[in-house]
């Protein structure tokens, strides 16, 4: 960094020479905010948005029926206000004066196309399978029937995923094209992006939400941790995600940054191939339980920058729980191994390639030795990973979960439960009738401290099966510049920006 700051100031000699003081007034003129970010998005057509950063973006642009507060409160956005006419069926009143970005009014035809298409599209079908039918009863409501009670289909639909498009504009250009030159009604509309490392938005004149006060977001895509840290201490960028938690300290000690450093929803964690031997077999999986150093996981890679976990609910989620028994049991995880048939000498895990995955298997690998067992590590790239996982072409799997809600089901069903087997979630091939009764009935529950009842005891017989044991929930490290305010966190990772200014 020394030598960092030498050549910038060598630079700032140079260039004191003749500068255009106009030009220099009307760039500081122009508020533009800088965002990095790790990775580019796969598309922006919502539904199929389902990679983490590409919803990032996407929340800038669209928006959903209704959005979650900063209490974890459902709210209005397009919906001005719902109600449940009966358990299966809810009525929508949509909100007037909503423009698009390409000058059209927003419809309740609009909204009935657009949660119609969800129901057909890999990244939303889960999400919205309860629902049977969509009607559009005038020109103000939208009614939402169901083939049995969801309770968690409002929270569902807050997602990025579930952002609401322009009927017309979508069938007269296709699909392919709003891909990429989407047209929502978000605070910014896209002005550039060529499918590369830069993503362009301006706000929206006509925002219902109100114009943000910069003049321009930009989303810059860079892949090292230890390049978005350079470009925010140099000021290429004024916010840069997903800092690596060694250099936590750089920024709290540099006057000129701020450190956002808060828990997230997302947890990692290490799931067995139930369909393999001897993976299958409960007491292996304790015994792999009773060795996992989540602590020494999340002092090494993650500076401590998170906390340890035994479920895959975040505390604050519906039925969430604190951290359980964490204890290394090495000695009883040996006995309990003598009970399991064919122990294998060798293992693999499958993981992407991101290093502190990698990193992460390392550090299992040296727990399992002391099983005796040898672990085989296994990185590929990413859609690798989820074609073969889903297929089942693994035996240990590294992975990680980030919900997006406060509603438990987008854990319990997708992860675990005997239908969500392969692509929809459950990489583990779990099943348990017990269990599968439990999360059903959850999703039918209205009452909250009913569901958070049922989840809890989900969550019991998960702690005795393990097909997927939880390693940790990691804090999302975020550093800014200190002249930029107004950024609002969410533990989601769909942080809001409309708020943003620049001084």
């Amino acid at each position: 960094m020394k030598k960092l700051g030498l050549f910038l100031l060598s630079l700032l000699f140079v260039s004191c020479g003749g500068g255009d003081k106009k030009t220099e007034v009307a760039e500081q003129a122009h508020k533009k905010v800088v965002v990095a970010q790790a990775t580019k998005p796969k598309t922006l057509d919502p539904p199929l948005a389902n990679q983490v950063d590409s919803m990032k973006v996407a929340r800038q642009i669209f928006n959903t029926l209704l959005v979650v507060d900063d209490e974890g409160n459902l709210v209005p956005e397009i919906a001005e206000k719902w109600e449940f006419e009966t358990p299966t069926s809810i009525l929508f009143t949509i909100r007037k004066g909503i423009k698009f970005h390409n000058g059209a009014e927003l419809t309740v035809d609009d909204v009935a196309f657009s949660l119609e298409r969800m129901r057909g599209k890999a990244g939303t079908r889960i999400l919205v399978e309860s629902i049977s039918g969509v009607e559009v009863v005038d020109d103000t409501h939208v009614r939402v029937t169901m083939s049995e009670p969801f309770s968690p289909l409002l929270y569902n639909l807050t997602l990025s995923l579930c952002g609401i498009i322009n009927k017309e504009d979508t069938l007269k250009r296709g699909e392919s094209e709003i891909a990429v030159k989407p047209n929502g009604t978000g605070p910014f509309k896209l002005t550039y992006w060529n499918s590369g490392d830069i993503v362009k938005l301006e706000p929206f004149e006509d925002s219902f939400m109100g114009k943000p006060e910069i003049d321009e977001l930009e989303f810059k895509i860079i892949p090292e941790g230890n390049n978005r840290l350079i470009a925010l201490e140099t000021g290429e960028v004024d916010i840069a995600y997903n800092i690596n938690p060694s250099d936590i300290k750089f920024i709290e000690e540099n006057n000129d940054l701020v450190l956002v450093n808060k828990p997230s929803m997302r947890a990692e964690y290490l799931a067995f191939n139930l369909n393999k031997e001897p993976l299958n077999q409960k007491e292996f999986r304790q015994a792999v339980n009773m060795v996992l150093d989540r602590k020494g996981i999340l002092a090494a890679i993650y500076d401590n920058a998170g906390e340890p976990a035994t479920s895959m609910l975040s505390p604050e989620m519906i039925g969430g729980k604190p951290t359980g028994d964490i204890t290394l049991r090495v000695d009883k995880a040996k006995e309990l191994l003598k009970k399991v048939k064919n122990v294998p000498s060798k293992l693999s895990i499958m993981t992407d390639s991101v290093p502190t995955n990698i990193q992460t298997a390392q550090i299992i690998q040296s727990n399992l030795k002391e099983l005796g067992i040898e672990l085989v590590i296994e990185p590929v790239e990413w859609g690798t990973y989820l074609e073969r996982s889903a297929m089942g072409e693994h035996e240990l799997l590294l992975g990680g979960w980030f919900p997006g809600t406060n509603d438990s089901d987008i854990v319990l069903y997708p992860l675990y439960h005997s239908n969500a087997k392969g692509s929809a979630g459950n990489r583990s091939f779990y099943s348990n009738p017990e269990y599968d009764k439990l999360v059903e009935m959850g999703r039918q529950e209205t009452d909250v401290e009913k569901r958070a009842e049922l989840y809890r005891e989900a969550q019991a017989i998960l702690e005795e099966d393990l097909p997927i044991i939880p390693i940790l929930r990691k804090n999302e490290v975020i550093g800014m510049r200190k002249n930029i305010s107004g950024f609002i966190f969410r533990p989601n990772g769909h942080h809001v920006l409309t708020k943003l200014k620049k001084d």
